[in-house]
């Protein structure tokens, strides 16, 4: 039994809390800024790369939102490279888009509105994005 007790603490002590081996969550300010002035509501799109330690593994994730203001904030992975694709939109919510996306199939062209992509890494010193739309 004193053996047993023995192994399992040095096996505890060597081994790294997996959940504080994931950068921490920091809150990103994101002002979108439409030159034209016309847009009221923007489809958001964000997605992050996968990170990877030798003990655990973030897996890359997408998410879709609309906004109805041009500046929110998100929680996200400080050191993590997310891309990011504002557009305008006609749609009121996520439900909404996601259900006409599906009534015109792939073949559909989309809206042809305006669209502006960019990377980011947020970090302490850099929580702060501002994307514009031209």
């Amino acid at each position: 039994m004193i053996i047993t007790i023995t192994v399992l603490l040095v096996a505890c002590s060597n081994k790294k809390d997996t959940v504080n081996q994931l950068p921490n969550k920091i809150p990103v300010t994101i002002h979108i800024v439409d030159k034209s002035g016309k847009y009221s509501k923007f489809l958001v799109n964000i997605a992050s790369k996968g990170y990877q330690t030798k003990e655990i593994a973030y897996v890359p994730k997408d998410k879709i939102m609309i906004v109805n203001k041009k500046s929110f904030t998100l929680n996200l992975y400080v050191g993590i490279t997310y891309t990011l694709q504002v557009s305008p939109t006609k749609y009121d919510t996520i439900d909404e888009y996601l259900k006409a996306k599906k009534a015109l199939g792939e073949t559909a062209k989309d809206e042809n509105l305006p669209t502006s992509k960019i990377q980011f890494i947020p970090s302490l010193k850099n929580n702060k994005l501002t994307i514009s739309i031209e």
